[in-house]
């Protein structure tokens, strides 16, 4: 279900950026969310599989393998930096810019072999800020869902 759900939040806002073919989404929100939510394993699969499924949907197949590797990175370590033994909200931010850092990079490769050096760089201001805002919206969310979740009896964060 979190597979669908990044994939389809993807899809709803795709504005696109001309010089790499790329586009600005919210998808971010749902893998920061599942990763902060559902741990390292859920945020790599649903922010990999997930992502490349709006990818392909929308026309970008050629480019799935790359977000496959780099959202499923920034899920992953996005994940593993939350439940760091410090400060929950601390924890949740370092994982946003830790996991930031490996989409920013990962597509920024990317970019580079399809589209040359000038039209990557031209995009990382894009990226940065959909990690920006997509950790926001992640945080925000993961915070909401555990809490309901926790007086639920549905998760134990602890």
């Amino acid at each position: 279900m979190l597979i669908a759900l990044t994939a389809a939040v993807t899809m709803t806002v795709a504005i696109p950026f001309p010089p790499t073919r790329g586009f600005f989404n919210l998808g971010d929100s749902m893998v920061f969310f599942t990763a902060f939510t559902f741990g390292w394993r859920a945020g790599g699969i649903c922010g990999g599989i997930g992502s490349m499924v709006a990818d392909i949907l929308l026309g970008y197949g050629y480019f799935a393998p790359i977000t496959l590797v780099t959202k499923g990175t920034e899920g992953l370590v996005a994940g593993v930096v939350s439940r760091l033994k410090i400060n929950k909200g601390w924890a949740m931010g370092l994982g946003v810019v830790a996991g930031g850092i490996c989409m920013v990079t990962g597509y920024f490769l990317g970019e580079w072999a399809y589209y040359g050096v000038g039209n990557a760089l031209a995009e990382i201001p894009v990226n940065i800020t959909q990690v920006a805002v997509g950790g926001t919206v992640g945080i925000a969310i993961s915070y909401l869902v555990s809490r309901f979740l926790q007086r639920s009896g549905k998760l134990s964060l602890g």
